[in-house]
């Protein structure tokens, strides 16, 4: 049966006005200006024919007939909100099966599934540990993590974070300097780095101020993981990302050995085929990773 309504916002508007007697308490719980909680109170008396509040200097205070409307408006509201709240549960369920390069989630997501687990009772993710890019179109797999620019074809891409990228060393490698090193003498360091990204370091002596010729010996590596672990073995400096990182400098293997950091245009995503509906259960493990690593950037 078809049912004839009025504008939404504007009975969103009087409820909330109604319940607070207040039209700057609607706007601040309904996130817009008072101007605009006033506008649609307005209009919603003028399709109606009637007079829905007494104005006071103060406060408002809804007539007798519509102080009853607000109640059923506000059990309709929180009949609604339990239906979508029944409906996003019964969607939040099953297993996701998560493709994820090992170097990223034995450090980074798989320490973190228990709790993931515990907050999501009727969700698993499935971790599928490669470092080879998933097939979509012919792997089982629902989302994948993965590394770069967040520009595949025919992928979404939803940041999870943007590289932050800090100089850290084992404290052995360090010993006997004064943390922070100053940047000339990081410069005279061994310090390695991801293929293809010798600049980064051009661009953190940059922004450290350094403006000499760095002349320690530079080691290129394949990828990330073997980046770093020039640093675990004790031989060198590495710009690793902070969250990458964050498990050796918690436990102390790593110390960051100056504060200078830069943001890159690369990082982690959760990447999977496009579509007009993207699974409500990748986008809730997405929001609860980012959430959990204390993300807060777009």
């Amino acid at each position: 049966m078809s049912h004839r309504l009025p504008n939404m916002n504007q009975l969103r508007a009087f409820e909330a006005a109604a319940r607070l007697e207040s039209f700057k308490g609607a706007a601040q719980e309904l996130n817009v200006t008072q101007a605009a909680i006033s506008h649609q109170n307005k209009a919603l008396e003028e399709a109606f024919g009637i007079k829905l509040f007494q104005r006071g200097t103060r406060k408002v205070t809804p007539t007798k007939d519509a102080g009853a409307f607000a109640d059923r408006l506000d059990a309709a509201f929180h009949e609604i909100a339990e239906a979508t709240n029944a409906l996003i549960r019964r969607e939040l369920a099953g297993e996701i099966a998560l493709s994820i390069a090992p170097f990223y989630g034995n450090r980074i997501v798989l320490p973190r599934l228990g709790k993931f687990h515990t907050a999501h009772p009727g969700l698993r993710v499935s971790p599928q540990m490669s470092s080879a890019l998933a097939k979509f179109e012919t792997d089982e797999t629902d989302a994948a993590l993965r590394y770069g620019g967040g520009d595949w074809k025919g992928l979404t891409s939803l940041l999870l974070h943007h590289d932050t990228l800090a100089a850290v060393a084992t404290p052995e490698y360090v010993a006997g300097r004064s943390l922070p090193i100053e940047p000339a003498e990081i410069a005279t360091m061994t310090r390695g780095y991801d293929r293809g990204r010798r600049e980064d370091w051009d661009k953190w002596f940059e922004a450290a101020g350094y403006e000499g010729s760095p002349s320690g010996v530079m080691m290129e590596y394949e990828n990330r993981a073997r980046m770093l672990d020039l640093a675990l073995s004790g031989h060198g400096a590495v710009l690793c990302d902070l969250i990458v990182a964050r498990p050796e400098i918690a436990s102390g293997h790593l110390v960051q050995i100056h504060p200078t950091t830069i943001r890159t245009d690369r990082g982690m995503w959760v990447v999977f085929p496009e579509t007009a509906t993207p699974d409500p259960r990748v986008l809730r493990f997405r929001d609860w990773l980012r959430a959990d690593l204390g993300i807060e950037d777009p």
